[in-house]
Formats: structure tokens, C-alpha cells, sequence
């Protein structure tokens, strides 16, 4: 199996690279992939999450094997993210991941950065209300929506590798 991604910010290129090196799978960008692996491939597919939709998905669906699937985004992980995201992206017979990965306004452009800031301004408003009584996981979830940040990490992997293995 072979991961391929695509990447706008960086967090999931990231967690691809970090799952193929403890994997010791072939990764590649969805850019350069269209040249190296075939059509048929049995991959698993990596993309960033814009409006609950992986980018990517569709043409890596038509093009290639898509075994698995996993949408980064910046929510922390849930159940009603799973679902959303599971009923936006279908992939017959693949499971789906999420992982979180985190927000980088300095690496994409003014439209972009509005878009993110009119999407989250209600869970802006909602962790601002609740001021000292933040979690410590609310508080950095706050502080990367306010700044930017990254919750990318290894252990985050833990579920998505566990399934790579029971394929063999």
C-alpha cells in the first residue's frame, strides 16, 4: 500500500510522512503520485478538510484503490466530526479517520484566513465566554484558532496504524 496526500498548511503532510516512515510504506504527494503509482493502486489517502469535504478524495477514488481514508482538520477529535465527515466523503468498503491537525493563517492567503475566521467564530465566541474556566484542551484549542498552532503528534496515529497492520 502506498500513502498518498495532499497538503495545504503542511499538518497533513506531516502525518503522512510520520505514519509511512513507521510503516515503512512509500508516501507521496497526490502531485507527484499520478506518476508513480498506477491506476489501481491500493492506497491510503490523506487530505486536508475544507467545509467537512477531503481534498482530493474524488480524484483519488476514480484514479486509485483508495483502501482507507483520513481527513486532517482543526476541530479536536469526536464522534460528530467522524460522522459529518464520514457522510461528506463515502469511499465504498473504506474506513475513515480524522485526525486534528491544526491552523496555520500565515501560510494561506486573506480569502482563505476569512473564511476559517467566519467558520469558527462561533466556537471562538463560546471558549472566549467561558474565560478562566477553559480546560487546558480548550485553551489551546482557543489559542490556535486566535494565533495558529499545531496538534499534530504521533500518538494521534495510533488507530490508523493499528488498521495498517491488520492489512498485512
Amino acid at each position: 500500500m502506498v500513502i498518498i496526500y495532499r497538503s495545504n498548511t503542511g499538518f497533513t503532510q506531516e502525518y503522512a510522512e510520520m505514519l509511512g516512515k513507521a510503516e515503512h510504506l512509500t508516501v507521496l504527494p497526490a502531485g507527484e503520485a499520478e506518476g508513480k503509482a498506477g491506476p489501481g493502486e491500493p492506497v491510503f489517502y490523506m487530505g486536508p478538510l475544507t467545509a467537512g469535504h477531503i481534498a482530493g478524495i474524488d480524484k483519488a477514488v476514480k484514479r486509485y484503490d483508495v483502501r482507507g481514508v483520513c481527513g486532517v482538520g482543526m476541530s479536536p477529535p469526536s464522534q460528530q466530526v467522524l460522522d459529518t465527515m464520514s457522510k461528506a466523503n463515502y469511499v465504498h468498503g473504506a474506513p475513515i479517520f480524522y485526525l486534528q491537525g491544526g491552523w496555520s493563517p500565515e501560510k494561506v492567503d486573506w480569502f482563505k484566513r476569512r473564511m476559517v475566521s467566519m467558520v469558527t467564530k462561533s466556537t471562538r465566541e463560546a471558549l472566549r465566554g467561558k474565560g478562566h474556566r477553559r480546560t487546558p484542551a480548550e485553551e489551546a484549542q482557543y489559542q490556535m484558532l486566535l494565533k495558529g498552532g499545531s496538534f499534530v503528534a504521533f500518538e494521534n496515529l495510533r488507530s490508523i496504524r493499528i488498521w495498517l497492520q491488520s492489512q498485512g
